[in-house]
């Protein structure tokens, strides 16, 4: 399928469909989007090394890990106390190989999750708050989570920031949540036609 994969997820609407597309392109996955030049690794260890401060064993939620490509890059950093999400139980068999989460849990961030209120120290959402994934009302539940002082690292896409209802979103939720930095634009998959250009987001609770 190569490149047709990404078209083919972002335009899915159903999520029983989605489930099987990610099922179908597990095994190649990771291949694909480091031949695409998937930027959200690089992006993250911009901000976990510039842009705040944390312990070495802080409490991390991987939201929507997928195969833990992103979260790769935190096990690199001698980052070990991690715990994975993802809806897609195909993707989360590749995610444990890698031995680099505590934990993973097969649940959907567009439903309240079973995790407990306030306990992460950084709760991180890449790649998946976008079209046909995770909604806008997805933030809610990552900021329940997420312990007070604690910080929340997502990406969003330009696109569809205002579209579909981020920006309204996080204006809501204003009482609860900080913003420390939005960083400048950038493509997500610069070798890839049909890539979004798009924000880290980063948010301290309070």
């Amino acid at each position: 399928m190569g490149k047709k994969w990404l078209d083919i997820v972002y335009n899915e609407k159903s999520s029983i469909k989605l489930k099987q597309h990610y099922k179908f392109w597990a095994d190649d996955y990771d291949r694909d989007l480091v031949d695409w030049g998937y930027a959200y690794p690089s992006q993250l260890k911009k901000v976990m090394s510039q842009d705040i401060k944390v312990k070495k064993d802080s409490k991390i939620l991987d939201a929507g890990c997928g195969t833990g490509l992103v979260a790769q890059v935190l096990s690199d950093m001698n980052f070990k106390n991690i715990v994975g999400l993802d809806y897609s139980i195909d993707m989360l068999k590749i995610a444990k190989n890698k031995k680099i989460y505590k934990r993973l849990i097969h649940e959907s961030l567009n439903k309240k999750t079973s995790l407990r209120s306030n306990q992460f120290d950084i709760v991180l959402c890449t790649g998946v708050l976008t079209s046909g994934h995770v909604g806008a009302k997805a933030i809610n539940e990552l900021i329940r989570v997420t312990k007070n002082k604690g910080y929340l690292i997502l990406s969003i896409a330009e696109s569809i920031f205002e579209k579909l209802g981020f920006k309204d979103e996080i204006e809501k939720n204003k009482k609860q949540i900080s913003k420390i930095k939005i960083s400048k634009p950038f493509i997500a998959l610069p070798n890839h036609k049909s890539s979004a250009t798009s924000k880290m987001y980063l948010f301290q609770r309070v």
